[in-house]
């Protein structure tokens, strides 16, 4: 195999406990599995997950939700994205999934698919305050709470909000929670007393405590990383993904010799240089051209020259008993020595969830 990623589920159930000791009893959690689960494969996640008793399974579309009822998970799930304009409300009501409204359009689209089924569906409306992205401005609240509760077969279940930079504790961001406890207070007068409201995402479980309301979302912490590097001190979660490959091929360089694209890299002196076959087609950035590392033997090999669409390579000058055959870790842990997706993300010029979910379908996924 050229590549594979490792999956330990029992690294998901432990960061998944810790963070459920780090909130107050009663808060419930919503476990964020959309995207495949950050590329971690979200049937097996949402599977180890609804074995810990996880309270709500977040996706962002409703194909992702159906997947998961398909194949056979009952937890609740809340689909965030909302229902869009081309979507049919049935498979909300078939597949009972919980749906985000964010807009006044998708009001009217809810009625789609009631009359086959007969069910109520429940819905947590989402509010805007401060993010600029979706929901309803706090002062429309009044007036959308009225118009759903016009609607029999839709019950407010939520309320929701979202940080717009949780990864730091600011001014800012208290008076996002200021605004959506108003927004709340809203939603009382007009009789409509959600029983979950939720803010807190992934950042805020350390930065936002006044923020957890009745439920958090977890996302990134799950998997083990984080909004921002520093905030892995105050939350120690570990890596679930290991990402490996092998060496393909050893071949040694005088000095003056021109690697991979572009010849951006030239040797200084003689290099020994080991061959993966993993590339941006796998979702490994192209951007850790002459930058980053992996390891090997246990020790750390910086990548040379452009990473290609299947292959990068890796300087090994130095470590004599490499050859092919040999274990390449991409991400993840060997010996001592750990790659995190946040310092792939840092030498890629990124963010981590985009290193995770990027890591394509050609690479094989393993759950241990």
């Amino acid at each position: 195999m050229r590549a594979v990623a490792y999956i330990d589920l029992g690294v998901l159930e432990e960061n998944y406990r810790m963070i459920r000791a780090r909130v107050p009893q009663g808060v419930k959690i919503l476990c964020v599995v959309k995207a495949d689960a950050y590329g971690h494969g979200a049937v097996q996640i949402s599977r180890r997950l609804e074995e810990n008793n996880v309270n709500y399974l977040g996706v962002a579309t409703v194909d992702e939700g159906v997947e998961l009822r398909q194949a056979g998970i009952r937890s609740p799930i809340l689909v965030m994205g909302g229902i869009l304009p081309w979507d049919s409300g049935g498979p909300f009501y078939e597949y009972d999934l919980a749906l985000v409204i964010h807009n006044a359009g998708m009001i009217e689209k809810l009625k789609e698919g009631f009359s086959r089924s007969g069910k109520r569906l429940k819905v947590h409306i989402k509010v805007d305050t401060g993010m600029g992205r979706l929901g309803f401005r706090p002062e429309e609240m009044s007036q959308i709470v009225r118009t759903i509760k016009e609607m029999p077969h839709i019950e407010i279940e939520g309320c929701m909000s979202h940080f717009s930079s949780s990864e730091v504790r600011d001014e800012y961001g208290l008076d996002q929670i200021r605004t959506f406890e108003r927004s709340l207070q809203m939603m009382n007068e007009e009789g409509a007393i959600p029983k979950i409201a939720h803010m807190a995402n992934s950042g805020a479980i350390t930065n936002y405590p006044e923020g957890y309301f009745d439920m958090i979302r977890v996302g990134i912490s799950l998997y083990g990383s984080h909004p921002a590097r520093e905030l892995g001190m105050k939350l120690p979660v570990r890596q679930v993904m290991r990402f490996v490959s092998r060496v393909a091929l050893v071949r040694e360089f005088p000095p003056g010799s021109a690697l991979s694209y572009g010849g951006t890299f030239i040797t200084s002196g003689k290099t020994r240089i080991a061959y993966i076959p993993v590339g941006y087609a796998d979702g490994y950035p192209r951007a850790l051209s002459n930058r980053g590392f992996v390891l090997i033997k246990d020790k750390k090999c910086s990548i040379v020259g452009r990473v290609c669409m299947d292959w990068f390579l890796a300087d090994i000058t130095g470590l004599h008993d490499v050859a092919p055959g040999d274990e390449v870790t991409l991400l993840g842990h060997e010996g001592g020595l750990t790659i995190t997706a946040d310092e792939i993300a840092e030498y890629a010029g990124t963010i981590p969830y985009e290193i995770l979910c990027k890591i394509s379908k050609r690479v094989m996924r393993v759950y241990v």
